[in-house]
């Protein structure tokens, strides 16, 4: 995929070399890019220059993006460049992160997922003190989808979870909510869809060789 990330910030840069590591093609785009790179020794294109600026985000090539990634420390800048690559430029997959854990559920119906620091946060210390709050294992498989090993994990949620969506639910350990079971139906995941008591959900994630 060809990806451009919003913003050198920390959560920036470990996500461009998560993705260099993945094989993808990456552009990075901040003010201060080529410094960076330099400094840090990223094999990575760059682009200098403010996020929101339509000139600097097409030299980035957002015209031909497979998705967008707005990661800056700046959550306004953050949400006006998703805008502007989802409205303006079509690209399909546009993802946020944001920092306010109550206002960033209010952009739902802007076409892309928001992410919110703070949670995943919360989630990552809430796991690594051993709390078991978030989930109850009730199945676990392993499947080849396109020559990928997919573990896929059933599990119930916790009952603070319900009437959350599915987008808050972004694990830390590098899962994704791949669907959930319903009524003994299976419904794929998507980021407005909200988990009703007695849901199982399915988590995935690929297996390291």
């Amino acid at each position: 995929m060809q990806i451009i990330v919003l913003g050198a910030s920390r959560a920036g840069l470990a996500l461009v070399r998560r993705l260099i590591a993945k094989e993808h093609e990456v552009v990075l785009v901040d003010p201060e890019a080529s410094t960076i790179v330099e400094h840090m020794k990223l094999r990575v294109v760059f682009v200098d220059g403010v996020i929101i600026d339509l000139d600097v985000l097409r030299e980035a090539g957002i015209e031909m993006a497979d998705a967008v990634c707005a990661v800056s420390e700046n959550e306004n800048q953050n949400l006006m460049a998703s805008q502007i690559a989802r409205e303006m430029f079509s690209v399909k997959h546009v993802i946020t992160r944001v920092f306010d854990t109550d206002d960033y559920r209010l952009f739902d119906g802007g076409g892309f997922v928001t992410i919110s620091s703070p949670e995943l946060t919360v989630d990552a210390f809430i796991r690594e003190l051993g709390e078991e709050v978030a989930e109850k294992k009730v199945g676990f498989c392993e499947q080849n989808v396109l020559g990928h090993k997919i573990n896929f994990s059933l599990i119930e949620p916790a009952e603070d979870l319900i009437g959350g969506k599915i987008r808050d639910l972004e694990d830390t350990d590098g899962r994704h909510v791949f669907g959930l079971i319903r009524h003994e139906k299976l419904q794929l995941a998507v980021p407005g869809l909200r988990i009703e008591k007695g849901d199982k959900l399915i988590l995935a994630t690929e297996k390291l060789k």
